[in-house]
């Protein structure tokens, strides 16, 4: 039993050190010139749940009013946040409303049927109507804040949200004890479960060649 006892204690130990190894020393970037979509892409894509469709695919240095992110690859997933807060006038922002009103992903099974879901449009839970693609399926956050008055829209991308050390918590839903809620039944659009919650597709698990 001791021997059991002490194999136990030494996988458990490893694992303990693993983690402290690969989630305790996140990767931070700042500044208008770092911000670079497909970099996060490339290095998280497989952790993200997502492809970061909310976010601009390259933006003008000197709007970018905020940019930062952190991201720490733990040993089963990637946590952090990534922020981008870029000025826009109106003209800019009704076109960027156009394209976020438009994100959609088609999802399909192995037996080739598909389901479509589209960017969820929410005047309420934020402090500005927001463009939602992913609202904490997989305990992951993404959505574009549309700040009319101050001519501004502000991206969010965010995991494993704890909502009192957040760095910039204006940004977050007005109601917190949402952030507690079932991971999986909140909303997405990069999953679809075909057999009613089993399991889950994601938007890029299976394609047509």
């Amino acid at each position: 039993m001791n021997r059991i006892f002490l194999k136990i204690a030494s996988i458990a130990a490893a694992v303990a050190v693993l983690f402290s190894l690969t989630a305790c020393n996140p990767e931070k970037r700042s500044g208008a010139a770092q911000y670079d979509k497909s970099y996060y892409i490339t290095k998280y894509g497989g952790d993200l749940d997502s492809n970061l469709s909310v976010f601009p695919d390259s933006v003008e240095e000197g709007r970018v009013a905020l940019f930062e992110s952190s991201f720490g690859e733990g040993l089963f997933d990637t946590d952090g946040y990534m922020i981008l807060e870029y000025r826009c006038d109106a003209e800019q922002i009704a076109a960027e409303e156009e394209r976020l009103g438009g994100i959609a992903f088609t999802i399909k099974n192995h037996d080739g049927k598909t389901f479509t879901n589209h960017v969820m449009d929410d005047e309420k839970s934020y402090p500005y109507p927001a463009y939602i693609t992913n609202d904490g399926f997989g305990s992951t956050y993404e959505y574009a804040l549309i700040d009319r008055g101050g001519n501004r829209i502000i991206y969010i991308y965010a995991a494993y949200v704890m909502p009192d050390g957040f760095p910039c918590k204006e940004y977050l839903k007005t109601d917190r004890s949402a952030y507690k809620a079932d991971s999986l039944q909140a909303f997405t659009v990069y999953n679809h479960s075909f057999d009613g919650g089993q399991s889950w597709m994601e938007f890029d698990d299976v394609t047509d060649h």
